[in-house]
C-alpha cells in the first residue's frame, strides 16, 4: 500500500519540476509582449530579440526542455498570419529554429491554434500542461506541453511554451516511483 506521505513527495517533485518551467517562461513572455507592444506594426523579425531568452530556458533546462518559444495568435504579425518563434535543441546542443509548414492551405499545415496547448490557455487565460502525446513537429518523441498565455492588455498574443520530454522527466521521478512500490503509476487528469 501506497502512502500517502509518499505519494504527496512524488507529486511534490513532479510539481516542482513544472513550477521551475513556468518561472522559466515569464522572461520568454515579458520578452514576447515587449517585443510586440513595441512595434506599430509587429513582424517576425521583432521578435528576434527572444531568441536569447530561449537559448538560456534551453540551457538551464537541458535535457528536461527539448523546445521552447511563442506561437503568435492568428493574424498578430504583419508579415505572417502564422506565426512561431521556436527553437530546439539539437543533439550538438545548439539551438535550431523549428521550421513546419504556416500555410493553411498545405496538406501538412501545422495547425497549432486547434492544439490543446494553445487553445486551453487562450480560452482561460491560465496556464496549462498538455499530453504527454507524441511530438511529431519536433523530437518524435512523448513529450508535454508546458504553455502560458501572453496578453497586452486585454488583447490576446498568443502563448509562450516549452516541451518537456517524458522521458527525461521519468529518469527525474522514477526513483521516487519505485519507492512506491510496483503497482504505482503516475497519471495525468
Amino acid at each position: 500500500m501506497v502512502s500517502a506521505r509518499a505519494a504527496r513527495g512524488l507529486l511534490g517533485k513532479v510539481a516542482a519540476e513544472y513550477e521551475r518551467i513556468f518561472a522559466a517562461l515569464r522572461p520568454v513572455a515579458e520578452g514576447f509582449t515587449r517585443a510586440v507592444t513595441a512595434a506599430a506594426t509587429p513582424t517576425t523579425d521583432d521578435l528576434a530579440p527572444l531568441r536569447p531568452i530561449v537559448a538560456d530556458l534551453l540551457a538551464e533546462h537541458r535535457g528536461l526542455v527539448a523546445g521552447a518559444g511563442v506561437i503568435t495568435a492568428p493574424g498578430l504579425l504583419a508579415d505572417a498570419p502564422y506565426w512561431l518563434a521556436w527553437w530546439w535543441t539539437k543533439p550538438s546542443g545548439a539551438p535550431e529554429a523549428l521550421r513546419v509548414n504556416l500555410d493553411p492551405s498545405a496538406p501538412d499545415f501545422f495547425d497549432y491554434a486547434n492544439a490543446d496547448w494553445y487553445r486551453v490557455p487562450e480560452r482561460t487565460a491560465a496556464r496549462y500542461v498538455a499530453g504527454p502525446y507524441v511530438d511529431y513537429a519536433c523530437t518524435t518523441e512523448y513529450a508535454t506541453t508546458v504553455a502560458v498565455p501572453v496578453h497586452a492588455g486585454a488583447t490576446f498574443l498568443g502563448v509562450a511554451a516549452a516541451d518537456v520530454l517524458v522521458s527525461r522527466l521519468e529518469q527525474r521521478v522514477l526513483p521516487a516511483l519505485r519507492r512506491l512500490g510496483p503497482a504505482t503509476a503516475l497519471v495525468n487528469a
